[in-house]
């Protein structure tokens, strides 16, 4: 396989994602005048279209570094594996599917508890040790979120079932978020 023909395989990933990003920032409702309606761009539709830009900036800078390490290839007539050699699919991989785990468990844990979870476990995937930077970075992190999303957002975030649905709400309010 030439470096030519591999770089540009590995491009579909990132040029797939900038055009889910783009096409679904159109339809994140149904009615587009319900969008115009709304008075402030943080409300429940300016979020998600925020979320979906930053996706599609990530995606244009990922283009932009595999368009570079293919040009290297090409010029210096090498694999463009090469030009990946540091990097750990085995930790990305685990990523993913502690993203996916996060998705499955938000319903029945509440957004509190999952994103907790979440936060710590991905700390430790990167490499975050020390007992009181997890705790500091998990504990500012998730109370940021939920007054980003709960209070200023006025995002109607999962609460969890059972005793987690009560711990939320008696969480939100300690926080003064309800």
């Amino acid at each position: 396989m030439t470096p030519l023909s591999h770089g540009l395989r590995r491009l579909a990933t990132p040029a797939a994602l900038l055009f889910g990003s783009l096409l679904l920032s159109q339809h994140i409702v149904r009615d587009s005048t319900m969008i115009a309606g709304l008075p402030d761009p943080v409300g429940p539709t300016g979020w998600p279209r925020l979320m979906l830009g930053a996706v599609g900036l990530c995606a244009l800078i990922w283009i932009a570094k595999e368009l570079l390490a293919l040009r290297r290839a090409v010029h210096q007539q090498k694999p463009i594996d090469e030009e990946y050699e540091g990097y750990a699919h085995g930790r990305a991989m685990i990523g993913l599917g502690l993203v996916v785990l996060y998705g499955i468990a938000l319903p029945q844990l509440g957004f509190p508890i999952a994103t907790a979870a979440f936060v710590a476990l991905w700390c430790l995937i990167g490499g975050i040790r020390r007992p009181l930077t997890l705790a500091l970075v998990t504990g500012i992190g998730c109370v940021a979120l939920l007054y980003i999303f709960v209070l200023l957002a006025q995002m109607p975030l999962n609460r969890g079932q059972g005793v987690f649905d009560g711990f939320t709400v008696a969480l939100y309010r300690l926080l003064g978020i309800y």
